[in-house]
């Protein structure tokens, strides 16, 4: 496990809990969670593991910095249930209940090709859309399908890891990013309707390439063995 990753995850958290729960209940809330995926997940090879671990710790990280204030409670509360978390990473590396010894480590045109439910390249993709359109009628739920995007986007194999976090960058960091900006520098100068609509189009603009190159570069043959 990425154990200063871990930590300083644990760090950030209890550091963002204010009155809930203090910084060092915060820390263990986090480490907890983390430990018992990785325990959960113990059958799967050590490198997918550690890459599963340090994906949802980097995850939490970003999801605290994107709510000031918030809580690691709430943001682990909407990760869901870790063992829930960890079976399914199971599942899909082929080491799941059910599955054949070894049929995790075929190789060939089968390789990766586990049983059970994958998210969908398409839902992927319509995620951080949704995040844009719904999050203006009601900031909450446009941030939880954010959460929700980026949770399905790095734990897919439709992707490279590096065009994962292309897509997160053009679909996430950098609408979520232009929105703070604009709240702090133009929103109290009060600006026109034309300002205003300006930016919403420009981050609708940068939401939608994102989402567009997302699906244009998606692999679908062998995708189990892309990470």
């Amino acid at each position: 496990m990425n154990t200063k990753k871990s930590q300083s995850v644990g760090n950030s958290a209890g550091n963002n809990t204010g009155n809930n729960a203090g910084n060092s209940t915060g820390s263990e809330l986090v480490r907890d969670y983390l430990a018992t995926v990785e325990r959960e997940a113990s059958a799967l090879p050590a490198e997918r593991r550690q890459e599963l671990v340090a994906d949802l710790a980097e995850h939490i990280e970003i999801a605290l910095a994107e709510r000031p204030g918030g809580s690691d409670r709430e943001i682990l509360r909407e990760l869901g249930d870790p063992r829930t978390i960890a079976a399914t990473a199971l599942q899909e590396s082929g080491f799941g209940p059910g599955v054949l010894p070894g049929a995790g480590a075929v190789t060939g045109a089968g390789a990766g090709e586990a049983p059970g439910r994958r998210s969908p390249a398409w839902l992927v993709v319509l995620l951080p859309v949704l995040a844009f359109g719904l999050g203006y009628l009601w900031v909450p739920l446009g941030f939880a399908l954010k959460v929700a995007g980026a949770v399905v986007l790095f734990r897919s194999r439709h992707w490279t890891k590096s065009q994962k976090w292309t897509g997160f960058g053009l679909t996430t960091l950098a609408p979520s990013l232009m929105n703070v900006a604009w709240f702090l520098f133009s929103y109290p100068n009060d600006p026109s309707q034309t300002e205003y609509w300006t930016a919403i189009v420009a981050v609708a603009v940068v939401t939608v390439a994102g989402a567009g190159w997302l699906w244009r570069v998606r692999s679908d043959a062998n995708a189990g063995q892309r990470q």
